[in-house]
């Protein structure tokens, strides 16, 4: 079991040297294991992803998230948060691991489990996308 976004290297190194098979997380038991714990997400890893494997593979996700600790200046992480959602940083998602497309400023609050910190709060509710 990985816990990484694809392409993985080191999936991909070993899929170019020998074939391998990707194991489905799927059906029933992918829905509850979703619907146990909200910070796994429903994801498929696309099909040509590693040499070998020519179909979709249905699995799960989980979010990534940044911490910090409560004891680091408002103002810093409001700006740290606010720099994350600038063009700049749009194109160097864009342009670099296959994942960064699919973090999107939409989603950034799904599947967070843990309080924010004051200074992302603050971000993320002048922005809209959090509400009381």
């Amino acid at each position: 079991f990985i816990v990484a976004g694809y392409p993985t290297p080191s999936v991909a190194e070993i899929a170019s040297e020998r074939e391998i098979r990707l194991i489905a997380i799927d059906g029933p038991q992918r829905e509850a294991l979703v619907a146990e714990h909200p910070f796994f997400s429903f994801d498929r890893i696309p099909a040509n992803s590693y040499a070998g494997v020519d179909e979709d593979v249905e699995t799960i996700g989980v979010v990534a998230q940044w911490l910090t600790s409560d004891g680091v200046d408002e103002e810093l992480v409001y700006e740290i948060t606010r720099s994350l959602w600038n063009d700049s940083s749009r194109r160097l998602l864009d342009d670099g691991h296959a994942k960064g497309r699919a973090i999107t400023f939409a989603t950034a609050l799904d599947g967070a489990g843990i309080p924010l910190h004051p200074g992302a709060e603050r971000y993320y509710r002048e922005t809209g996308l959090l509400h009381d």
